[in-house]
């Protein structure tokens, strides 16, 4: 008897014809770019009212400003989540020894190196710098000039302020104004002991528990309607970009074009520079060698931009191709997944100073600094999702009390440096494995630098 052919659910065929994210950004980008230039132009030769002009951009921007609202809305839940659940699934905290300790000091030392990387180079292009986004700060605020926090004083002085901020007095109500440092410091604070005294004998392990899968569930949770959120991003990048295609013509997309060139060199110097110098240097092992071994993940890193949804690929190219003992792999690529986003930090450092250059507003050492510092630990918030760094994006600019949005029009060329990134932040990851492994003495010598 013929085999029957199964039909095909219609879930699965709406999924077969759904648009990809980003080739909708793009045709919302370049909608939002053909309608709002042509209205640029018809405005400065005359042929239409100015003041149709101005109520179709800013109707534009109404829209984009709902999705950012949207945006914003999943921040503070994210952060708290995603850094709860995080550090706790690292275990008892006072047991990691010094496996813990080395994976920390790669991973904020790694993404140190990529901050002042990117802040090296934004400092050299100056890419916002003539930039005609100014008009979107003057709708959003009413044509108030930025407010950039901390600023004047010395640079120990301007980063003790920023230090002591960080310890909230009153966590809830930081969550409530949505103060993203103290939220971040709290959240890694609150995961360490819950950790810890999920295996502290005399506890109660039952409540202790309750709170774990509370906040696992509160992250599962927060991560779906992320996506979610993120899924409208073409509704938002069209509006953004007809108003400032609208209110600026040509001028605001050079300066984009001049940004994404800048984080991309970023990105470069760091990941065959930086990262691979140190394979040599600490781990004695061939960086081509181990970019073959890690070349699937790499890849599935770069089409996915998701270093959550890559991560059983990096944990097996890790295992099997690098030869990184399953202890050492299990304890710090997860981490990494979490913590470790080098590529994030680096664009975040640059987009705040993009941004503050087309504002006009000239960040000193210090406020540099502390947009370095806010960047580590925003990155650290980051979930590892498409996207997710431009939720994050949204604490650094906080930080130093410039407008949020620009974030819309900064998206438009988001997805390809969403994917760069995030095959650098798995890269990172996996450069950690086989330096962590090494000083654990966990590599067997097969493996060894060739």
């Amino acid at each position: 008897m013929p085999e029957t052919t199964k039909a095909t659910p219609p879930e699965q065929k709406r999924a077969r014809r759904k648009l990809p994210l980003h080739y909708a950004i793009l045709i919302a980008m370049v909608l939002g770019a053909g309608i709002g230039l042509p209205l640029n132009y018809a405005k400065g030769a005359g042929s239409l009212d100015a003041g149709t002009v101005d109520a179709i951009a800013h109707a534009a921007q109404e829209i984009g400003g709902l999705w950012l609202r949207l945006l914003s809305m999943l921040v503070v839940p994210l952060i708290i989540s995603s850094l709860i659940t995080g550090v706790t699934g690292m275990g008892d905290l006072r047991t990691l020894g010094r496996l813990g300790g080395r994976t920390l000091a790669y991973y904020l030392g790694t993404s140190m190196l990529a901050i002042a990387t990117g802040l090296f180079f934004v400092n050299l292009v100056h890419p916002g710098v003539g930039a005609e986004l100014t008009v979107l700060e003057q709708l959003a605020h009413g044509h108030q000039a930025p407010d950039v926090a901390s600023s004047g004083g010395s640079v120990l002085s301007v980063l003790w302020r920023q230090l002591t901020h960080m310890v909230p007095k009153n966590p809830l109500k930081a969550a409530a104004d949505g103060d993203m440092l103290p939220i971040i410091f709290f959240s890694l604070l609150f995961g360490g002991f819950l950790g810890a005294a999920k295996h502290s004998p005399g506890d109660s392990p039952r409540g202790v528990q309750l709170l774990i899968d509370l906040f696992a569930g509160l992250f599962d949770v927060m991560m779906r309607m992320t996506l979610w959120v993120v899924s409208l991003a073409p509704i938002g990048v069209f509006g953004f970009m007809l108003y400032a295609a609208a209110g600026s013509g040509l001028e605001a997309f050079r300066a984009l074009g001049l940004y994404a060139i800048t984080v991309m060199a970023g990105l470069l110097v760091h990941g065959m520079i930086t990262l691979p110098l140190l394979l040599l240097l600490l781990a004695r092992r061939s960086p081509w060698k181990h970019a073959k071994d890690m070349m699937p993940a790499l890849l599935t890193a770069f089409s996915t931009a998701s270093s959550n949804g890559t991560l059983p690929l990096t944990m097996r190219c890790a295992e099997d191709n690098a030869g990184v003992a399953p202890k050492v792999s299990a304890f710090v690529l997860p981490l990494g997944a979490t913590i470790n986003m080098d590529g994030t930090a680096l664009y975040e450092a640059v987009a705040v100073l993009f941004i503050a250059q087309a504002y006009g507003v000239d960040l000193s050492l210090g406020q540099q600094i502390i947009v370095a510092l806010t960047a580590l630990l925003a990155s650290v918030g980051a979930a590892g999702i498409p996207h997710a760094g431009t939720v994050m994006m949204v604490v650094v600019l906080g930080a130093v009390g410039l407008p949020t949005s620009a974030v819309g029009l900064i998206l438009a060329v988001d997805r390809l440096l969403d994917m760069a990134r995030t095959t650098i932040n798995v890269w990172s990851d996996s450069t950690a494995a086989v330096v962590v492994a090494r000083y654990a003495d966990e590599v067997p010598a097969s493996t060894a630098a060739s």
